[in-house]
């Protein structure tokens, strides 16, 4: 998995939830051991505090307490430890005051997709459970820098949330929770299925399908949620194959649910009240939204959809014109700026990963003579002909490019001289092999030369063009058609 939050947009961590973070991270790996998640709780004793009172609280009901830290572990599981961990970290990001209701939420949601997973049998409800808490996080985010603003948005109609956000100017919380749950390396249809838990119809995949009922059925139940939404929940849950007497039993049983995952969680919520209740109680603004409010929030969502409609057509266009500047017009391939961009970025990535990158420099022999017989029609032929052979001849992750005239230029990243070297001669093969059909009916071919060098860390984007460039001479010289490497007194020449 892919991408995180970055640093600046994350409140600083305690001890504690650095540690937890670290769990949570460990336990998502196929092949972690309970030996080294309870080595990681061992490290922390806050965390093994947190561990062994969950263990020892009532939702487990043991006869005997436990004191040990890696029984604890053992008793949990490693998805049990997982939504430990995960509870401790989300924990951390608001402050210990006024954020009782974010929480809430992140738990009622946690404990709604545990019950849906479970009910509808699609998937496994503490990967479920998991997931749920991430749903809220992208408010938990936002908390530290202003929780008045957070709370306010957290008591309005939860369907009606996203909307609200983006009319403040503010990036979606299903967005923002998404990016942070990567950044834990949760799997991608996990991250998924949080982007989409407000989207306006259900998600296909089944995980998707559990986190968009789950945001619902825990709406329903919020302060601000109604009661005329809950006919919608039970008949979305029927869709997801529950009979309908399962549907108003799993509704009915959710405060029950809510109450088992504070529980767990060990955090001191105030009880989840019955549907009856917030029907009677909830602020009248809250509870009946006429069908004034309704229209409104319609037009607003059509005013969201165009704006963002115009942004990704702009988008679109920004990103064909970024590609047509960084594109060779003749052989599509990326020209000579595109690629020194895409070298002084792997050569920097090579040195922060330790591995080499090598360069290799290409150059059709007796190109001239092409044009002067057979005129520049066919000479761009060839060179269309021969990028075509450089793209289907190299690996997965190599780059090819047009330097200029009939020079072109391969990148391969994670490779040595040697491993370069057996490139070459297999892209000089595939070129010597090549038909290239003319104009007037005919056909042509060619032959090219190779120089391969290696490069020398972050700042060496002129010297390995210098070097591959030498060696490609030494190829011309050699009688063309063939693949030189760098010799070693060049390299070091260029190392002193």
């Amino acid at each position: 998995m892919t991408g995180s939050v970055s640093r600046s947009s994350q409140p600083a961590k305690s001890p504690l939830a650095l540690i937890a973070a670290r769990i949570v991270e460990e336990s998502l790996k196929h092949d972690v051991e309970l030996t080294r998640l309870a080595a990681l709780a061992q490290s922390d004793p806050a965390f093994g505090v947190r561990l062994l009172g969950t263990v020892n609280s009532s939702a487990f009901g043991l006869s005997r307490r436990v004191a040990d830290v890696r029984q604890a572990v053992s008793l949990l599981g490693t998805r049990g430890i997982r939504n430990l961990g995960l509870s401790l970290a989300l924990s951390d990001m608001v402050p210990t005051k006024g954020a009782g209701i974010l929480l809430a939420h992140c738990t009622r949601r946690a404990a709604a997709a545990r019950a849906i997973a479970r009910a509808a049998r699609m998937g496994d409800p503490d990967e479920a459970f998991s997931m749920g808490l991430f749903l809220e996080v992208g408010l938990l985010a936002r908390a530290r820098d202003d929780l008045p603003g957070v709370v306010a948005l957290a008591r309005r109609p939860a369907r009606h949330r996203p909307l609200f956000e983006r009319a403040d100017g503010i990036r979606p919380h299903p967005e923002t929770g998404a990016e942070m749950a990567a950044g834990f390396r949760f799997p991608e249809e996990l991250v998924e299925a949080i982007r989409t838990h407000h989207a306006p119809t259900m998600p296909e995949h089944p995980l998707g399908r559990v986190a968009w009922m789950a945001e619902r059925l825990a709406g329903a139940f919020e302060s601000s949620g109604t009661t005329a939404g809950v006919a919608e929940v039970r008949s979305s849950l029927e869709k997801l194959g529950l009979t309908r007497a399962d549907a108003a039993q799993l509704v009915a049983g959710f405060p029950e649910e809510f109450a088992k995952a504070a529980a767990f969680l060990d955090r001191e919520l105030e009880p989840q009240r019955s549907l009856e209740d917030l029907g009677s109680s909830a602020q009248q603004a809250l509870v009946d939204l006429n069908v004034e409010y309704e229209a409104v929030m319609r037009r607003m969502e059509e005013l969201m959809a165009e704006n963002e409609r115009v942004a990704a057509e702009l988008r679109e266009a920004n990103i064909k014109l970024s590609e047509l500047a960084a594109t060779d017009s003749l052989t599509g391939l990326p020209n000579n700026r595109a690629f020194r961009e895409a070298l002084g970025r792997e050569l920097a990535r090579s040195q922060r990963a330790g591995t080499p990158a090598a360069l290799i420099m290409v150059d059709i022999d007796f190109f001239k003579r092409v044009n002067d017989t057979h005129g520049h029609a066919a000479g761009d032929e060839v060179l269309r002909a021969v990028a075509q052979s450089l793209r289907a001849a190299l690996r997965a992750g190599d780059l090819a490019a047009r330097y200029g005239g009939e020079e072109f230029v391969l990148l391969l990243p994670a490779t040595d001289l040697a491993g370069a070297s057996v490139v070459g001669e297999r892209v000089r093969r595939a070129i010597e092999s090549l038909p290239v059909a003319l104009p007037d009916g005919g056909t042509l071919t060619v032959t090219a030369s190779f120089g391969v060098a290696l490069a020398r860390g972050a700042g060496d984007a002129s010297g390995v063009f210098a070097r591959a460039d030498a060696a490609l001479y030494a190829a011309k010289r050699g009688g063309r058609n063939r693949v030189a490497v760098e010799q070693p007194d060049a390299v070091e020449r260029a190392v002193a």
